[in-house]
């Protein structure tokens, strides 16, 4: 399958390096500002793999060349929050496939057109959910499922780093939805896929920056957590999170995954895989066999949209709680 890239920067970089490390796949053509070169600089909060852009492959620095492309099969779009709507739509009515870094867009009125048009288009639509390839993520879940959340006693997720001054639109709330949207969506996009929608939501800032201290309240009186944010510039990435039943709980802080039963803490073993390359595989099966991409549905990204809009609106309001429905 011949892939189109559009947008090249932190995320594009790290989804370069997955398509070319991946059998079947072509990267063919990429729009960026500029066509990267073997010194271009690597951005971000994390050491994520990034590849060099061999001569072949085609340059553009403008995003329609790629979609108006006929030997582009699906575009693998990591541009910023704000011109996904534009961009995804138009590949969609030009015919491609669409792979979409999260989140889908800034508000959830936007996600429902969106799915309208890949509806109507009759083409595979993902959005890249990447924790959902991860494989502690993935135990976790699993984990919840066995014991069944009516049996859970707690559970907390947490994402923080610094603030994001190597980027030039990641602090633009207008831009990127902040925090909440780009970053803590990741755990609440964790949350909705474990425990299923909350009754309802609140939250509150807990830091200088852009931050949130999250609470999900369920029907069987279960509170979920979700803390984290933008702190200070010079604060290290981190992500954890711990769930918990009556006598036994699991924990990973960031490395080691781990599950306490009888006061007895036994690791479990992480197998070596890349996430990235794993959701892009993923991505590439649904469109080569014409399926939904059951795994990563684009209507559970929306949720975690909406989720997001409703936890904007609580911390600006102190923290006063919003319902669900």
């Amino acid at each position: 399958m011949k892939i189109g890239l559009i947008g090249y920067g932190f995320m594009g970089g790290a989804h370069a390096a997955a398509i070319q490390s991946l059998p079947g796949m072509t990267l063919y053509a990429l729009a960026s500002n500029t066509r990267p070169s073997a010194d271009s600089p690597t951005r971000g909060n994390l050491a994520l793999k990034t590849a060099t852009i061999d001569e072949s492959v085609k340059w553009t620095p403008n995003w329609r060349d790629v979609i108006d492309d006929p030997d582009v099969d699906a575009v693998d779009i990591c541009l910023p929050t704000h011109l996904h709507q534009e961009v995804i739509t138009a590949a969609l009515q030009a015919g491609k496939h669409v792979l979409c870094e999260k989140p889908m867009s800034l508000h959830v009125a936007e996600c429902e057109e969106l799915m309208a048009a890949a509806d109507k288009a009759g083409k595979v639509f993902m959005v890249a959910q990447v924790l959902r390839f991860m494989q502690p993520y993935v135990y976790a879940m699993e984990y919840v499922r066995r014991f069944g959340v009516d049996k859970l006693r707690s559970c907390r997720l947490q994402r923080s780093t610094g603030y994001p001054q190597w980027s030039t639109w990641l602090s633009d709330e207008a831009r990127s939805g902040g925090a909440i949207l780009d970053l803590l969506s990741h755990d609440l996009d964790q949350v909705l896929l474990w425990f299923g929608a909350p009754v309802s939501v609140s939250a509150v800032s807990i830091g200088e920056v852009d931050t949130a201290e999250i609470t999900l309240t369920y029907p069987n009186g279960l509170k979920v957590n979700v803390t984290g944010g933008w702190l200070a510039p010079e604060t290290p990435f981190s992500a954890s999170f711990q769930v918990g039943a009556a006598e036994s709980e699991l924990h990973y802080d960031g490395s080691v995954l781990k599950q306490l039963h009888g006061g007895v803490a036994k690791e479990i073993a992480i197998p070596e895989h890349d996430a990235y390359a794993d959701e892009i595989a993923y991505f590439v099966d649904c469109a080569t066999r014409g399926v939904a991409p059951l795994r990563c549905p684009p209507a559970d990204s929306a949720r975690v949209v909406r989720l997001s809009e409703l936890v904007k609106r609580s911390r600006e309001e102190q923290g006063r709680e919003m319902q669900w429905q």
